[in-house]
């Protein structure tokens, strides 16, 4: 059975494309091509809604330290400790371009926006969700 939830963590792609930031030689360059495929895009699908999501919560992390793991966790998530693993990736010259992209994922030109309407009941709080990290993404 696959993960799914309103959370930002909570989908297989979300944590299939946290496997590939880690996983990756040059994980700036990783997040840099999921923001510009979102900006880029006409229409944005699903996958890489949810890529631009982890994206923009691995900039937010080491931007402003918020911390995205449950404390019912046994450990911390891998964005949660990417700042301490990787001190010498800066993401600041990326905020801008993440809140542009999460704004475009707010819109009806994206399936994931799509999807999540579709549920009256969690899609406030999924919408909210993404509202919220933009707002500390546009913090100075």
């Amino acid at each position: 059975m696959g993960a799914w939830g309103h959370g930002h963590f909570e989908d297989d792609a979300a944590w299939d494309f946290m496997d590939e930031i880690e996983a990756a030689d040059d994980p700036k360059e990783v997040i840099t091509a999921a923001l510009d495929a979102a900006i880029e895009t006409e229409y944005l699908e699903c996958d890489e809604g949810n890529a631009l999501i982890v994206a923009s919560t691995y900039i937010d992390r080491q931007q402003n330290g918020t911390l995205f793991s449950s404390p019912d966790r046994d450990e911390p998530l891998n964005v949660d400790t990417f700042p301490d693993r990787h001190p010498g990736i800066d993401f600041a010259d990326l905020k801008n371009k993440a809140v542009r992209a999460l704004k475009k994922l707010l819109r009806e030109d994206s399936e994931l926006n799509e999807l999540w309407a579709d549920n009256e009941e969690l899609y406030p709080e999924w919408k909210q969700g993404i509202e919220i990290l933009i707002q500390r993404l546009n913090k100075t």
